[in-house]
């Protein structure tokens, strides 16, 4: 059975946002250099209710540059799929939306909490999140140009001296936007530190659309006892998926069934991240997946025998077979005395 059937049947409230219903309330976030095509397909089928694009900047896709546009690729299949749109400037903004809605978007997704340096030098991200009026009347325009529910995704706000979540989000929900994401860390935090789950749950008790939780994303029981008491109306899982996409199976179905599935063992990791790595080979032509795969390949191998060894010769990898030949010595190596653990990633995704 599917995570949506076994949810429908179990009675478990769906998420909407706007007026799409969604199969489970567990999301992937977007990242970059992440979610590409491959990435959402494998994630959807593992249960997510809805996947990202990675970030683009509105500019770009207004001015139909070709690198944007072959991240706003939506292949049958993989719906529905959420475009995340970056910048601060309400006409480019509208009309790009306007774009990923005519391309494939379900939904409309704004980044406000990019922490990077060269993002919020430009006003966008977390940056643009700083001036609720203006974020309100970037995001009213969106609202207006597009027939597919407009979210965003923001952090606490600037710093913990200028924590503004709350007051943004009613703003928003005025302006017409249909969701929310909130990241439980500031901008200063970037990823340091850890989330803070209560500031969310001020959120979501502020307004009346969904909010949904961000952050540390990485234990199936807690995201189960979030969702279920009300402090939010979903997740989005980040993180806590690189490596292992078994994850979003395990959150999904324990949030529909009630029941725990059991971690994958090292070999079955190692043989879904080599289905992956041989989608993303179909999808971007080998040596681009070659490149790509690399990181997968470091995270999924982390916790083996040998793994120092191993991860040393990851960027070294240049075709295809290597990478095979890489994962075939990992599984026969198998775990150490430390066992599998969580690699650390950060991306510009807010």
């Amino acid at each position: 059975m599917t995570v949506a059937s076994v949810a429908a049947a179990s009675g478990l409230r769906p998420l909407r946002i706007g007026a799409l219903h969604l199969s489970s309330p567990v999301l992937v976030a977007p990242m970059v250099g992440i979610t590409d095509a491959p990435c959402r397909s494998l994630a959807r089928e593992m249960g997510a209710g809805l996947v990202s694009t990675e970030m683009v900047a509105a500019e770009a896709v207004v001015r139909s540059n070709e690198a944007a546009f072959k991240l706003l690729d939506f292949p049958a299949g993989t719906e529905p799929v959420a475009a995340q749109l970056v910048g601060c400037d309400a006409s480019l903004m509208a009309e790009a939306a306007q774009v990923c809605v005519a391309r494939g978007a379900a939904v409309v997704d704004v980044n406000l909490g990019c922490p990077v340096a060269k993002v919020v030098s430009r006003g966008s991200g977390a940056a643009l999140a700083r001036d609720v009026h203006a974020t309100a009347g970037v995001l009213g325009a969106m609202v207006a140009a597009v027939g597919v529910p407009v979210t965003a995704k923001m952090r606490l706000g600037w710093d913990r001296a200028s924590t503004n979540a709350a007051e943004l989000a009613r703003a928003l929900q005025d302006a017409g936007v249909a969701a929310v994401t909130v990241h439980g860390r500031t901008r200063c935090q970037k990823y340091e530190g850890y989330a803070d789950w209560a500031e969310i749950a001020r959120v979501k008790e502020s307004v009346d659309i969904p909010v949904i939780g961000s952050g540390d994303v990485d234990d199936v029981r807690l995201i189960a006892a979030r969702i279920r008491a009300g402090i939010v109306d979903g997740v989005v899982v980040a993180r806590g998926m690189l490596g292992n996409f078994w994850f979003i199976r395990q959150a999904a179905w324990h949030l529909a069934a009630g029941e725990l599935l059991p971690d994958l063992d090292f070999g079955a990791r190692i043989e879904l991240a080599r289905r992956h790595l041989r989608m993303l080979c179909a999808y971007h032509g080998e040596a681009r997946a070659t490149r790509i795969g690399r990181k997968y390949v470091a995270w999924t191998i982390k916790g083996c025998n040998g793994a120092a060894r191993l991860r040393a010769q990851v960027q070294s990898l240049e075709t295809f077979s290597h990478i095979e030949s890489l994962l075939d010595e990992a599984r026969a190596a198998g775990l150490g005395p430390q066992g599998w653990f969580r690699p650390v990633f950060t991306s510009g995704d807010g």
